[in-house]
């Protein structure tokens, strides 16, 4: 079995021998026109439209992409470079044979248009690429920084993108608040319901804070059962609006149980709110924000 390399190597060389042999037979069919006589300048044209030609061919042929593609390029580029050579020979040999005379003519319309639709569909498929490349790499964002379960925010983004965050608020004299969320009855629902009762709670809740913080809030999954949400310019007011709105949605919920029948619960959530203190930094007002939900 050949690789892809020795099949494109054999063919570049098959086709610059049966250019050659070609050329051998042109002149032996035809008479050589005289040196003086021959336009050196159209000549030294057609070379170098023959060596560019041949050159794209070699390219084309060793090109990593589909190989439907590859077949239609190295046909156009081959049709080109055989028809440029054919001219290049019509200008060193008169010979009135019929493929002589109509070999450049029928090469190089087609292999133009062969070309075309092989560069075409090099296009469409590094559109493509380039369109699921955005995808993965969206998605590979979403898994390092997205709570799957929850859809928010996780831990590592909640402690890496903040702490910035709350400088640029302190900057800004703004007053930044953390409201902490705690499902404390989410064992119970694992144990009586079941773990998809459990999962469902928490995307119901995810789901709910989702919907009621601003456009510039960060809410993150930091445990098991436990959210914070950080309101970089907010009053203690409107912050308490925000936590309650997000507990009217979720005082009665339904969920599957384990013989995925719906049954209806209700959530026990402790809320807390907390204010930065004078020389506190992040981590140490997050660690405050959990305590104060021990109280």
């Amino acid at each position: 079995m050949w690789s892809n390399f020795s099949l494109a190597l054999t063919t570049l060389l098959l086709v610059l021998f049966a250019a050659f042999i070609w050329a051998l037979g042109v002149f032996v069919s035809g008479t050589s026109i005289p040196l003086e006589q021959v336009n050196m300048h159209l000549a030294l044209r057609n070379l170098m439209f023959c060596l560019a030609a041949y050159g794209s061919f070699w390219v084309t042929a060793l090109l990593p992409v589909r190989r439907p593609i590859v077949i239609k390029l190295m046909v156009g580029t081959g049709l080109l470079f055989l028809g440029a050579w054919q001219e290049l020979l019509n200008g060193l040999v008169d010979n009135t044979l019929a493929p002589v005379r109509w070999l450049d003519i029928v090469c190089l319309p087609a292999g133009t248009a062969a070309a075309a639709w092989g560069l075409y569909d090099l296009g469409k498929a590094y559109r493509l690429n380039r369109l699921l490349l955005g995808s993965y790499r969206k998605i590979e964002h979403s898994l390092a920084t997205v709570d799957q379960l929850t859809q928010l925010y996780n831990r590592r983004y909640f402690f890496a993108t903040c702490p910035d965050l709350l400088v640029s608020a302190q900057t800004h004299g703004e007053t930044p608040v953390i409201v902490s969320l705690r499902l404390t009855n989410l064992k119970e629902v694992n144990d009586q319901f079941g773990y998809q009762a459990g999962d469902n709670l928490l995307t119901q809740a995810g789901r709910q804070v989702l919907r009621h913080i601003r456009s510039g809030d960060i809410a993150a999954r930091l445990s098991g059962r436990r959210f914070a949400i950080f309101l970089p310019n907010i009053t203690t007011q409107n912050a308490e609006e925000i936590a309650q709105r997000i507990l009217n949605h979720l005082q009665h919920l339904v969920v599957l149980n384990k013989a995925g029948e719906e049954v209806a619960i209700q959530p026990k959530i402790d809320v807390s709110i907390t204010h930065l203190y004078p020389e506190q930094d992040f981590e140490a007002w997050v660690k405050h924000a959990k305590d104060a939900l021990d109280h």
